[in-house]
């Protein structure tokens, strides 16, 4: 079994996204490799923030931190793992029978076809600023569509309903424990960050 050509496999995650997640749960990829891929992802995504930054500078809610790379890059790694974890253990309590190695493959592939919007809206906010903020939106819409699908193939649910289940407690979750570490450490972010 070979990986399928990613160009065609994009085509059919916007065509058909169960039929793509199917495709994604049988690439032939160690679990070790997979995560070293989601890192790469990471690290991508701090170098794109960064670029789009320098292009287009904005406010930044936490200035201190969201203005280093490294930092940056880091949020986003534990936050694809806090994700990965959370679909996978809240999956498997509704009544999921996935792994936590095929809810990895879908994150990760989710978040490459993340990536490629990301580089598309970039393109386009320096030449057709309108059309970059018209993709973003009907990217982040129809992406939650694809979400519901690669969950409910990862974890073999019946329906999108139960797939929808699983995105929102997935969620809670995160946010609860989002909630718990800025509880515990955010006094210390803002105290420090007052000083900067």
């Amino acid at each position: 079994m070979t990986i399928p050509d990613l160009r065609q496999l994009t085509v059919l995650s916007v065509k058909d996204p169960a039929a793509a997640a199917r495709a994604v749960l049988q690439w032939p990829i160690s679990r070790e490799a997979l995560w070293t891929l989601l890192a790469l992802v990471a690290v991508l995504n701090a170098i794109l923030f960064s670029v789009s930054n320098l292009l287009v500078p904005g406010p930044s809610p936490l200035p201190g931190l969201f203005n280093m790379p490294l930092v940056y890059c880091a949020i986003v790694a534990a936050g694809l793992v806090l994700t990965v974890y959370a679909l996978f253990w809240t999956g498997r309590f509704l009544g999921g029978r996935g792994t936590l190695e095929a809810v990895l493959r879908v994150v990760l592939w989710l978040q490459v076809l993340r990536l490629l919007v990301q580089v598309a809206a970039l393109v386009l906010v320096v030449t057709i600023p309108l059309l970059s903020a018209l993709l973003v939106f009907a990217a982040s819409i129809y992406g939650i569509y694809m979400l519901l699908h690669f969950i409910k193939q990862a974890h073999d649910l019946t329906s999108l309903g139960r797939s929808a289940g699983v995105v929102v407690g997935a969620m809670l979750a995160i946010l609860l424990g989002l909630t718990l570490l800025i509880s515990m450490f955010g006094g210390q972010i803002v105290g420090s960050s007052a000083y900067v």
